[in-house]
C-alpha cells in the first residue's frame, strides 16, 4: 500500500478532515514523545508535550510551506517544550554549580543507562540536539526523513517498515544510511560542531 504523503494528509487536514488529522497525529506520535523521553521527561509531562506540540501543528497547519520538513519542525517543537519544563524545573529548585553536578530532576523517569541525568547533561544535550536539528535542515529531505526514521524515533522501526515509509529496496538502506551520515558529520563540522566521546 502506498503510503500518503504529508502534503496529501496536511491538505486534507486544512480541510477539516479528522481522519486525516488522526493518521498525521499517530504518524508523528512516537517521534514527538521520544523528545521529552530523552530528556528523561516524567510520562505525564511527555503527554502534555504530544498535546502542545500536535495543538501548536493544528494552528500552524496552513503556514506550513514544505510538508517534508514537518518532522523536523516538530522536532524543535518538541525540544523548545522540554526545554521550559527543564527550565521551570530550575527556577523552581535553584541549585549552586556543584549541585547541578549530581542532582537528578524531580519525577524523571530513568533513561536506558540506569542514571538520571544531571541537569549539565541535560543542558549540553540540548545543545547537542539544537546543533542536529540545524545539520538535519541542510541535510537533503531524503537523508533527513532517512536518519529522522532510523534514529530519532522512540523505537527502531526494522527495515521492512523503513523500506515501506520511504519507498527504498531494503539492501539499499544501510549503504542509504552510511552515506547520509557521512553528509551530516560533515555539515556539522561546518557549523563548528564537534561530537564528543561518550
Amino acid at each position: 500500500m502506498t503510503q500518503i504523503t504529508n502534503q496529501a494528509l496536511i491538505e486534507s487536514c486544512r480541510h477539516g478532515d479528522a481522519t486525516a488529522w488522526q493518521h498525521l497525529v499517530r504518524r508523528y506520535a512516537r517521534l514527538v514523545h521520544s523528545i521529552p523521553v530523552r530528556y528523561g521527561l516524567a510520562p505525564a509531562e511527555t503527554d502534555d508535550i504530544g498535546q502542545e506540540v500536535f495543538l501548536a501543528l493544528a494552528q500552524q497547519l496552513h503556514q506550513i510551506i514544505d510538508p517534508e520538513s514537518l518532522p523536523a519542525w516538530l522536532m524543535t517543537t518538541a525540544r523548545r517544550a522540554s526545554w521550559r519544563v527543564l527550565q521551570r524545573y530550575k527556577r523552581e529548585q535553584p541549585l549552586s554549580e556543584i549541585e547541578l553536578t549530581d542532582t537528578q530532576l524531580p519525577q524523571t523517569r530513568q533513561p536506558l543507562g540506569g542514571h538520571t541525568p544531571s541537569m549539565q547533561a541535560l543542558l549540553q544535550g540540548w545543545q547537542d540536539q539544537e546543533a542536529l536539528a540545524q545539520g538535519l535542515a541542510i541535510l537533503g529531505d531524503r537523508c533527513r526523513q532517512l536518519l529522522t526514521l532510523i534514529f530519532l524515533d522512540q523505537q527502531e522501526p526494522s527495515y521492512d517498515e523503513i523500506s515501506s515509509a520511504l519507498a527504498i529496496p531494503k539492501g539499499s538502506i544501510g549503504p542509504t544510511r552510511n552515506r547520509c551520515l557521512q553528509q551530516l558529520r560533515t555539515i556539522l563540522e561546518g557549523l563548528g560542531f564537534t561530537a564528543t566521546s561518550g
